[in-house]
Protein backbone atom coordinates (compact mmCIF):
# COMPACT_ATOMS: atom_id res chain seq x y z
CA UNK A 1 0.00 0.00 0.00
CA UNK A 2 1.02 3.49 -0.82
CA UNK A 3 1.37 6.05 1.44
CA UNK A 4 2.67 9.22 1.30
CA UNK A 5 2.12 12.67 3.43
CA UNK A 6 3.69 16.23 2.72
CA UNK A 7 4.88 18.64 5.37
CA UNK A 8 6.80 21.22 4.37
CA UNK A 9 7.95 24.46 5.90
CA UNK A 10 9.59 27.35 3.85
CA UNK A 11 13.24 25.58 3.49
CA UNK A 12 12.36 21.79 4.50
CA UNK A 13 10.08 19.25 2.86
CA UNK A 14 9.31 15.60 4.26
CA UNK A 15 7.59 12.68 2.08
CA UNK A 16 6.96 9.55 3.85
CA UNK A 17 6.07 6.04 2.36
CA UNK A 18 5.66 3.26 4.57
CA UNK A 19 8.58 3.63 7.17
CA UNK A 20 10.75 5.98 4.18
CA UNK A 21 10.93 9.35 4.91
CA UNK A 22 12.18 11.64 1.74
CA UNK A 23 13.76 14.70 3.56
CA UNK A 24 14.65 17.76 1.13
CA UNK A 25 16.32 20.91 1.21
CA UNK A 26 17.27 22.32 4.56
CA UNK A 27 17.41 21.02 7.80
CA UNK A 28 18.03 22.98 10.50
CA UNK A 29 17.01 23.38 14.03
CA UNK A 30 15.10 26.73 13.18
CA UNK A 31 12.92 25.13 10.77
CA UNK A 32 12.70 20.94 12.02
CA UNK A 33 10.58 21.23 14.70
CA UNK A 34 7.43 19.64 12.61
CA UNK A 35 10.06 17.26 10.92
CA UNK A 36 10.88 15.80 14.08
CA UNK A 37 7.63 15.59 15.74
CA UNK A 38 6.05 13.64 12.62
CA UNK A 39 9.51 11.23 12.81
CA UNK A 40 9.39 11.09 16.56
CA UNK A 41 5.71 9.93 16.67
CA UNK A 42 6.26 7.67 13.67
CA UNK A 43 9.13 5.64 15.31
CA UNK A 44 7.01 5.71 19.20
CA UNK A 45 4.80 3.41 16.87
CA UNK A 46 6.77 1.33 14.70
CA UNK A 47 9.70 -0.58 15.20
CA UNK A 48 12.05 0.84 12.08
CA UNK A 49 12.47 4.41 9.90
CA UNK A 50 14.55 4.88 7.29
CA UNK A 51 15.85 8.97 6.74
CA UNK A 52 16.57 9.35 3.28
CA UNK A 53 18.77 12.33 2.83
CA UNK A 54 20.11 12.50 -0.48
CA UNK A 55 18.26 16.09 -1.37
CA UNK A 56 19.52 17.87 1.98
CA UNK A 57 20.79 20.45 1.01
CA UNK A 58 22.41 21.54 4.37
CA UNK A 59 22.17 20.38 7.82
CA UNK A 60 23.16 22.37 11.03
CA UNK A 61 24.67 20.44 13.95
CA UNK A 62 21.51 20.29 15.94
CA UNK A 63 19.63 18.40 13.33
CA UNK A 64 22.88 15.75 13.12
CA UNK A 65 22.98 15.66 17.29
CA UNK A 66 18.49 14.97 16.60
CA UNK A 67 20.04 12.16 14.51
CA UNK A 68 22.65 11.12 16.69
CA UNK A 69 20.23 11.04 18.91
CA UNK A 70 17.62 9.22 17.67
CA UNK A 71 20.01 6.36 17.03
CA UNK A 72 20.78 5.73 20.69
CA UNK A 73 17.02 6.14 21.40
CA UNK A 74 16.72 3.00 19.05
CA UNK A 75 19.15 1.19 20.35
CA UNK A 76 17.81 1.67 23.68
CA UNK A 77 14.18 0.42 22.74
CA UNK A 78 15.43 -2.86 19.87
CA UNK A 79 14.17 -0.83 16.96
CA UNK A 80 16.04 0.20 13.91
CA UNK A 81 17.45 3.45 11.95
CA UNK A 82 18.58 3.33 9.17
CA UNK A 83 20.06 6.70 6.59
CA UNK A 84 20.50 6.29 3.10
CA UNK A 85 21.67 8.97 0.89
CA UNK A 86 24.33 11.58 -0.02
CA UNK A 87 25.87 12.83 3.49
CA UNK A 88 25.16 9.82 5.61
CA UNK A 89 29.13 8.74 5.86
CA UNK A 90 29.39 12.19 7.49
CA UNK A 91 26.59 11.23 9.90
CA UNK A 92 27.83 7.19 10.21
CA UNK A 93 31.05 8.54 11.09
CA UNK A 94 29.85 11.01 14.03
CA UNK A 95 27.96 7.84 15.11
CA UNK A 96 31.01 5.54 15.31
CA UNK A 97 33.20 8.78 17.11
CA UNK A 98 30.44 8.43 19.65
CA UNK A 99 30.99 4.97 20.02
CA UNK A 100 26.99 4.59 19.09
CA UNK A 101 27.61 2.22 16.14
Amino acid sequence: MYNSEKLGTMHVNITKQKNLFFLKRDLKSSNFKKVKKKINNFFKKNHSVILNISEVKEMDSKTVNYIVNLFTKAIDHDKEINLVGYGTKDIYDELMTRNII
